[in-house]
């Protein structure tokens, strides 16, 4: 049923995707206030909007065909993602049980994980230094230009989104294999 929900959110069915996002929100609430207590409603919220197009972006892109785990599983999954961001921003300095609560997602499909670290190690230097500094050193576009020597913000941009491109690509022609 899952796998024809998909389908069906791909093939344009707002209707479906509308189901899906009043089905799984009172889920994702329910865990955020749990989880991230301090973090306020609309930034719950606005966490449910992001990762609610982060699903349909999934699909749409073809890098998710079906779940192994629940849907509310991967939906949360996505929204973990987004609210430690929030956390983050309101409280610099990370838990560690936010970040022991990454690897306890049930049903969490860790063969991603791995196939991502692959095909990491295998892109060229300059896409790790770019999102590197962008993803975990939390460099703006401006400030890796200068330090990696770009002419500007908009030529490091351009490259992130390709390397950004071509993991995506390699990831799903890997998940595709693995299938």
């Amino acid at each position: 049923m899952l796998k024809e929900q998909i389908h069906r959110i791909k093939n344009g069915n707002l209707e479906e995707l509308d189901k899906v996002y009043k089905d799984m929100k009172p889920k994702f609430f329910s865990y955020a206030k749990s989880s991230f207590s301090k973090i306020d409603i609309e930034d719950i919220e606005d966490a449910y909007q992001d990762t609610m197009l982060d699903f349909y972006n999934n699909i749409q892109r073809g890098l998710l065909t079906e779940i192994s785990s629940s849907l509310s599983a991967y939906i949360i999954q996505i929204g973990k993602m987004k609210l430690i961001k929030v956390s983050d921003k309101k409280n610099p300095y990370t838990t560690l049980s936010n970040i022991e609560d990454l690897a306890a997602l049930q049903n969490y499909d860790h063969r991603i994980d791995d196939m991502v670290k692959f095909v990491f190690g295998n892109v060229s230097e300059n896409c790790k230094k770019i999102l590197d500094l962008f993803y975990f050193k939390r460099k703006s576009m401006d400030e890796i230009a200068t330090e990696l020597g770009y002419k500007n913000a908009d030529t490091v941009k351009a490259k992130k989104n390709r390397c950004i491109s071509k993991l995506s690509e390699q990831v799903t022609k890997m998940r595709l294999g693995y299938e």
